[in-house]
Parts: C-alpha cells; sequence; structure tokens
C-alpha cells in the first residue's frame, strides 16, 4: 500500500503537468503516449528475453516512439509499413538467429500497444478544444475501475473471478471498480464541464456513464489478458520502475484495452456538447 501511495505521489503531478500544459502545447500528449509506449515496448521485450535480439527489439522500440508523434501529421500508416517491412527483413536476414515465434511475440505485442494507446492522439486530433478531458477519461476510466475493485476485493472480496488466471480477483472487486469507475468517471465528467470550462460546454452523463459501464469491463479484459501473457512467460510483473505496480506495461495494460473504445464510443455517441 505504501509503495502505491509513492507511486501515486510521484506520477499524478505528473500527468496533471501534462493536462494544464497540454491545453497551450497539445504536441505534449503525442509525447506522453510516445514515451509510455517506448517503455512498455521495451520491457515487453526484456521480459520476454527479445530485448537482446536487437534486429527486432530496437526497430520495435523505434516504432513505439515514432509512431504517436508522427500520427498527427499523417504518416501513421507510412510508419507502421516501415517497421512491418524492417521487422520482415530481419526475420529473412537474420534467419539464423531469429525464430518466428520471437518475431510474433513483439512484432505483435507492439502493435498492439502502440496503435491502441495512440488512440489518445486520435482524440486530441479529432476534438483538440477537449484534449485534456478526453486524455484524462483515457488514464483515469480503468485506472478509478481498478482501484474500486483492489479496495472491494480487499474487504468484501469472497469469490474468485479467474482464480487460474489472477488468484486475487474478486466478482465482489470487479462490482466494486465498476460502481467507482461509473460515479468517478461522472465527477471528473462535472469537475471539466463545470470548473474548468466554465459552463461553456455540456456533459452528455447518460452517454458518459454507459462509457464508464462498459470502459470497466473491458478494463478487467485487458488487465487478464495481460496476467495471461505474464503467466505464459513465468512473469510476476513486466517492470519494476512503478513503485507498488511493476512497470508501465503492468500500470497501462488496461488503459490499452479502454483507449481504442473510449475513441470509438466518442465518435458514435458524443460526451461532451456545446
Amino acid at each position: 500500500m505504501a509503495k502505491r501511495f509513492l507511486a501515486a505521489v510521484i506520477f499524478v503531478p505528473v500527468i496533471i503537468a501534462v493536462v494544464i500544459f497540454g491545453a497551450y502545447a497539445p504536441i505534449l500528449f503525442d509525447i506522453s503516449v510516445a514515451i509510455i509506449c517506448t517503455i512498455s515496448i521495451g520491457e515487453f521485450a526484456h521480459a520476454t528475453k527479445t530485448l537482446r535480439l536487437w534486429q527486432i527489439s530496437i526497430p520495435s522500440i523505434l516504432f513505439g516512439a515514432a509512431y504517436p508523434m508522427l500520427l498527427t501529421y499523417g504518416f501513421g500508416l507510412m510508419t507502421a509499413y516501415i517497421y512491418t517491412g524492417i521487422m520482415l527483413s530481419m526475420m529473412i536476414f537474420y534467419y539464423h538467429k531469429i525464430s518466428y515465434s520471437s518475431l510474433a511475440y513483439i512484432y505483435c505485442m507492439t502493435l498492439i500497444i502502440t496503435i491502441a494507446l495512440s488512440s489518445i492522439v486520435h482524440m486530441k486530433n479529432r476534438d483538440p478544444a477537449h484534449a485534456c478531458f478526453y486524455f484524462i477519461l483515457a488514464l483515469g476510466l480503468p485506472w478509478m475501475a481498478d482501484i474500486g475493485a483492489f479496495f472491494a476485493g480487499s474487504f468484501l472480496g469472497k469469490h474468485k473471478l479467474c482464480p487460474e488466471i489472477s488468484p486475487k480477483k474478486t466478482i465482489e472487486g470487479a462490482v466494486g471498480g465498476v460502481i467507482l469507475c461509473v460515479g468517478a468517471t461522472c465527477l471528473i465528467g462535472w469537475i471539466f464541464a463545470d470548473l474548468i470550462y466554465g459552463k461553456n460546454i455540456g456533459i452528455n452523463y447518460l452517454s458518459l456513464s454507459i462509457l464508464a459501464l462498459v470502459g470497466s469491463f473491458l478494463s478487467i479484459l485487458g488487465d487478464l489478458s495481460f496476467s495471461i501473457v505474464k503467466r505464459n512467460f513465468k512473469l510476476k510483473d513486466y517492470g519494476f520502475i512503478i513503485p507498488g505496480h511493476g512497470g508501465f506495461l503492468d500500470r497501462f495494460d488496461s488503459v490499452i484495452f479502454v483507449s481504442p473504445f473510449i475513441l470509438m464510443f466518442i465518435t458514435y455517441l458524443p460526451i461532451v456538447t456545446v
């Protein structure tokens, strides 16, 4: 618990700073996503012992850094195409060193991590005026579901959710996560609409509640999916950079699943109304 509190003390001010200054320099959102992708891919490569295969690990890490930065300027598809070509070429040129399974592990996970998290950049490009709100929503929604599940599971948890995948997760914790997620997400909407934007925008709280409800379940799905990957490689955590949580990938696994959903949701059921 102390380590989790320390992590919050360190990283919450950083996120707040990105939100504050991102309103004046939107490229900070691109940079933030690029940093998260780069570190997460590096952690995955290290954990799966593909980092030592520099022929495929270096292009993967560079792709994670470049794609979110170039997406705004229309070079996202080109970057992904070049990355794919490099990876396939490396497998051909170094076929005696690089197995297909090693390439598949890092290539697939690099694309999943980078393209999914870059949904945050898409949201910023889609509605620059409210980029700060969507950035907080993309991070806050899955994290609130995780926090709610942690405390509800700690005090009320009796029935295991998926004991073979994640022994600590409980059904009571999942319910608590959903409840806190919906409540906290609506609170975030109110804070932005009434306090930050000065009542110049409206929030469709019904749409926001539906988003939080479905998003909280997707958060659990993302967490469990990445837990399966860890179990497959016999890992406890992907890294150690965040005290009490493990690595960046341990902390952003649910964000990877939720961010694309938020982008799709606000495209068809707008949350912000003018």
